[in-house]
């Protein structure tokens, strides 16, 4: 299960760059609506999309099964400006909603200086 998971891109532009590079790399981009914000990652990246809850406040990345392909993903997103939150699916976090975890990579980039 090749996936990356968008939330909160809303320009075509940026959704269709996202999906190129996920395809480049064997992979699905899935752009998650605002109502199915309250369906847990893990349950999204399983294709789960009914679930109402709070959207996140920016956009986020969540990308699911791609280890070995993580760094070329990075590099092309960094190529084509897309600038965001970032994640990858893990055992922690597949059970949190999308806020949660955006309100958690928001604290770590504070915590970092804004890196």
């Amino acid at each position: 299960m090749k996936k990356i998971l968008m939330f909160g891109f809303e320009a075509l532009p940026e959704i269709l760059t996202v999906a190129g590079i996920a395809r480049r790399c064997g992979a699905e981009a899935v752009n998650i609506s605002r109502e199915s914000c309250g369906v847990s990652i893990g349950e999204l990246a399983q294709g789960r999309t009914d679930g109402a809850g709070l959207p996140v406040s920016g956009k986020m990345l969540v990308f699911c099964g791609l280890e070995r392909e993580l760094d070329e993903v990075l590099a092309a997103l960094r190529r084509e400006g897309i600038v965001c939150l970032k994640a990858v699916l893990t055992s922690a976090n597949r059970g949190w909603t999308p806020g949660r975890l955006y309100r958690e990579l928001e604290r770590e980039r504070r915590t970092m200086g804004g890196i």
